[in-house]
């Protein structure tokens, strides 16, 4: 038996040779593979789950970026979303805090996104997903079990990897925090997790105002903490480093000289401080007998008698006695707008006399007016750019050096609670990407809007130092698309757009959210209108697209556990849950004219006509949501024929099938009635009463005239505006569908017409 020592070693050389995967090539760790085995323990534990999803979604995420395509998907709002998704080909899903405060759980309330919800909640709604993707794919085994091979062949397969990056906000807290919260991901199977660099306990959407970051070497911290813990668990998880610097205006700590060149000062040592003269308001207006009290916080020393003849020079007290009555009000709206109002006038003034500036800022302005002084300075050409990334104790010794002397001071700009103000927007962005890229997998600068131009700007900067690094992108709902200014065209290709820069994972973080509150009321109006008819609608739709939906015992499992039991029983079980009594199979009932009487009138008309082509048939919505829906007939991959189309009912009740195109694509099917089948077959699924082609072309006149000479339509008129209108001989429609010789005498007719 080997001793202790030996395992010991052989343990660190494994997590040696865990480190020196490609797969890990330009990452940093800030610990040693020795560090990492002392945490493992002795018994050893797989995390199966995570760890293949890890591996298989970090090289399709890879092979994206090399493509310059990407994944665009969406947050789930339930697991069933999740199971749909991937259903659609959606390749990857996000998960994230938006919709998981919204929603609320069993012990919290629903509410903002503010990471006030434990840690564990959203490794729990993530264990829930994965779970259903599991289910899944068990019963799309199942099935395809029972499948031959020919219908193998035909039915795609699905692939239900749980690839997820769920949201980690800000890790929760400290190093101990961030472990514990990527423990519960793995634990749950979840291979991607995104940390953003904003601080615990102010967290915000990133779409909220008072955002306070935390230093680059705090989020470097955090990003370490993580990849440690999933070296711990031997799982090549995927780290994704969020900045929220973009929009934010304060920042916890200026310890680290990265973030230095955007915090903001004072450059008037004349004013008083920020935090002094917004205390002594709040005091001010509480001896106006106005209820305010957040001076109460803290020391009578910050009511500073500067502050207060600061105030004075502003003309407070004249603006206090002009809000004195609204502040008074116990008209909560009024009173805090009125409150707002007069600490926007009184910040306003502040900033002007108070003359904001970065340090480079105020650091070139003392230069350039030492220059126009007539001081002879030696100064290399770019010096302006140089400067701006300078340190405030470089800037300082740069000047000293110099012989110039300026103010700028940072700290009488500081918040009540502490805070530093800061110059946010995409050089501070790009400067917090770069300082913490070694130490992630992918990143991602939150924006206040959807703009290429920005992420142009955005992902140049990093490729230029890091011209591998993946990026992913907030396709927000936060944002309103439509006044972006973008074309339906330019929205359409905004994610192909995004790939070409390196974005490979873009995301609509809460767009579960609004699709299921978008459902539910819609289908609430329905019902609350239309009684069980609002159903019916769904259930039309749910046939139309067949949906695994249509037939829900069978969608989430009931005959793969009918197998279970089987087996368990020795198949003497007389309790089959999809056995008889089961609602289950009314949905297999064709209410509507099913698609399979088209295509056994299609396999006479290829026989007449001797056609030996393999064709398909399907009735889809033209695109995902439309009214407008396709009826097209293909051949390996080829389109044969097709019909565009949407259906209506009008106030007299008259059911209108209205055909805006109709297209027979291969020349050498012309006047075979095949147009015709496809007329018979829609008209009665739909129960039409009558016909209006929009586009009244010489086809739709020829077509007309056809199903006319076979009494199917009558009234046929061309001068009703720029359409065609015919009614329908619904008897005869229903005779064809019926009776197999009329469809036979029909295709021989056409034999004789040719």
């Amino acid at each position: 038996m080997k001793n202790e020592s030996t395992v010991f070693q052989e343990t660190v050389a494994g997590v040696i040779n865990f480190f020196e995967k490609s797969r890990f090539d330009g990452i940093k760790r800030l610990y040693t593979a020795r560090q990492v085995a002392e945490q493992q323990g002795t018994i050893f534990q797989d995390y199966s789950i995570a760890k293949a999803a890890a591996k298989d979604f970090f090289q399709k995420l890879r092979e994206k970026y090399s493509e310059k395509s990407s994944i665009t998907t969406f947050g789930p709002y339930s697991p069933g979303q999740a199971v749909m998704m991937k259903r659609a080909g959606i390749e990857g899903i996000y998960l994230g805090g938006w919709a998981t405060s919204a929603k609320g759980s069993a012990d919290e309330d629903p509410g903002a996104d503010l990471a006030s919800y434990p840690l564990s909640q959203v490794p729990n709604e993530a264990a829930s997903i994965v779970r259903a993707l599991l289910a899944a794919d068990k019963n799309q085994r199942f099935h395809r079990c029972k499948m031959t091979e020919n219908e193998r062949k035909e039915t795609p397969l699905i692939d239900f990897s749980p690839y997820i990056i769920a949201d980690a906000d800000t890790g929760h807290g400290g190093d101990a925090h961030v472990r514990n919260l990527v423990r519960r991901f793995v634990e749950a199977g979840v291979p991607g997790y995104h940390i953003e660099d904003q601080k615990p306990g102010t967290k915000k959407c990133g779409h909220q105002g008072g955002k306070v970051l935390v230093p680059c070497d705090e989020q470097i911290k955090r990003l370490n903490a993580a990849r440690f813990q999933l070296d711990v668990m031997r799982v090549e998880g995927i780290i994704v480093a969020r900045t929220d610097a973009e929009a934010a205006t304060l920042m916890e700590s200026i310890s680290d000289e990265r973030d230095q060149p955007f915090v903001l000062g004072v450059t008037n040592p004349n004013i008083p401080s920020y935090k002094s003269v917004l205390i002594t308001l709040h005091a001010l207006l509480n001896e106006y007998g106005i209820d305010t009290y957040g001076h109460m916080l803290y020391s009578e020393q910050v009511i500073a008698s500067q502050a207060r003849k600061w105030l004075n020079g502003i003309g407070i007290e004249q603006k206090i006695e002009e809000y004195s009555e609204i502040l008074k009000t116990d008209e909560a709206i009024t009173f805090e707008k009125a409150l707002n109002e007069l600490i926007d006038f009184v910040v306003g003034e502040w900033e002007k006399d108070a003359v904001i500036k970065t340090i480079g800022d105020a650091a070139k302005q003392a230069i350039v007016l030492a220059m126009s002084d007539g001081l002879e300075l030696d100064i290399a050409l770019g010096w302006e750019c140089e400067i701006e990334k300078l340190s405030i104790a470089d800037v300082k010794a740069y000047l000293k050096e110099l012989g110039i002397s300026f103010y700028w001071n940072c700290d009488a700009m500081r918040s009540p609670e502490g805070y530093f103000q800061i110059k946010g927007g995409i050089p501070f962005a790009i400067a917090k990407s770069l300082a913490v890229a070694p130490f992630a997998d992918i990143l991602w600068m939150e924006t206040k809007t959807a703009d290429l131009a920005d992420a142009k700007k955005f992902a140049d900067a990093i490729h230029a130092e890091f011209p591998d690094k993946m990026l992913a992108y907030n396709l927000s709902p936060s944002f309103n698309w439509d006044s972006t200014g973008m074309t339906e065209e330019e929205m359409i290709a905004f994610p192909s757009e995004l790939a070409k820069m390196g974005f490979v994972f873009n995301f609509i973080t809460y767009g579960g959210h609004q699709i299921d509150g978008l459902a539910a009321e819609e289908f609430s109006d329905s019902l609350n209108n239309e009684g069980m008819l609002a159903l019916a609608k769904v259930q039309r739709k749910l046939r139309l697209l067949d949906s695994p939906y249509k037939t829900p015992q069978t969608l989430v499992g009931g005959t793969r556990l009918d197998g279970a039991l089987a087996a368990s029983s020795g198949r003497t079980a007389t309790t089959r849950a999809m056995g008889k009594g089961s609602t289950q199979f009314q949905h297999l009932l064709h209410t509507e004219l099913p698609l399979l009487t088209l295509k056994k009138w299609l396999h006479e008309w290829k026989t007449i006509n001797e056609i030996n082509a393999e064709l398909k048939v399907k009735l889809k919505p033209q695109s995902m949501g439309s009214s407008t829906l396709e009826l097209s007939v293909s051949s390996n991959k080829e389109m044969i024929a097709n019909i565009v189309f949407s259906t209506l009912v009008d106030r007299n009740k008259v059911a209108i099938l209205s055909i805006r195109d109709q297209n027979t694509f291969v020349s050498n099917y012309r006047r075979k009635r095949l147009m015709t089948l496809i007329h018979i077959f829609l008209l009665n699924r739909f129960r039409s009463d009558k016909v209006h082609y929009l586009t009244p072309t010489a086809d739709n006149v020829k077509q007309c005239e056809a199903m006319a000479k076979r009494d199917i339509y009558s009234n046929v008129h061309e001068e009703v505006g720029n359409i065609i209108v015919a009614e329908v001989q619904r008897d005869d429609v229903v005779a064809y569908v019926n009776q197999e010789n009329k469809i036979k005498d029909l295709l021989q007719i056409g034999q004789l017409v040719l």
